[in-house]
């Protein structure tokens, strides 16, 4: 009876024994898998922290460097814009200048061609003057009656304009080689009735003049019988 009774207490503590080891284990099966599991979803809230943040930061670099481009865009816009006004500044003042210029030449050329003008004029009257003699005279007019228009007893008449003064000038114009624009002194009586004598430059002289002393020749005219040129 007793013997029984022992067997089946130690039969008992076995089982309990046995229940307690699985238990035990079962308890660390659990433990490890748990941790596992906790061990996973911290990597993937880290993961998940370390993909939100490096996005974050990136959309950061994406923004700045398209604000950068922004202000550089700006930056260039406006430096272009300053190029283009102070190129278009630069470019009014050479017109400027360009004009200026360009009035100031045309002025020079017309005061040249005015002065060539005149030099050639002065240069024309003193080769004119120079073609005659020595004394600028033409010496075959001198000692030969011009003609004359007038007829019957002659009376020497100095009224500027009538018959007799005008072949008086041109008498004088022959011996001389001068022409219309001469200037004309004096013109008066040369010492008798039919005497005369003038005094004539070339037109614009007024340092030099010439003497011409004229004779009356019935129906041939006045004659020069003498020209000097002296200073006035």
């Amino acid at each position: 009876m007793n013997t029984r009774s022992g067997m089946r207490r130690n039969k008992n503590n076995k089982n309990f024994i046995l229940n307690s080891l699985i238990g035990v284990v079962f308890i660390l099966i659990l433990a490890v898998v748990g941790n596992m599991i906790f061990n996973d979803s911290d990597a993937t809230t880290e993961d998940q922290q370390n993909t939100g943040g490096s996005n974050g930061q990136d959309n950061d670099v994406e923004i700045t460097e398209g604000e950068n481009a922004d202000q550089n865009s700006e930056s260039v816009n406006s430096d272009q814009e300053s190029n283009n006004e102070q190129e278009e500044s630069e470019s009014q003042q050479d017109t400027s200048d360009n004009s200026e210029q360009q009035g100031q030449e045309e002025n020079e050329s017309q005061q040249d061609t005015s002065d060539n003008n005149e030099q050639q004029d002065k240069e024309e009257n003193e080769s004119q003057q120079e073609e005659q003699d020595g004394n600028g005279v033409n010496s075959d007019q001198i000692g030969e009656p011009i003609g004359t228009s007038q007829t019957g007893q002659h009376t020497s008449s100095y009224d500027k304009g009538s018959v007799d003064w005008n072949e008086k000038v041109k008498a004088i114009q022959m011996a001389t080689g001068l022409n219309d624009s001469m200037t004309i002194w004096h013109l008066g009586n040369g010492g008798g009735p039919q005497k005369s004598v003038g005094e004539v430059s070339p037109e614009g002289v007024q340092d030099w003049m010439y003497v011409v002393n004229l004779e009356w020749v019935d129906e041939k005219g006045w004659k020069v019988t003498n020209v000097n040129k002296q200073s006035r």
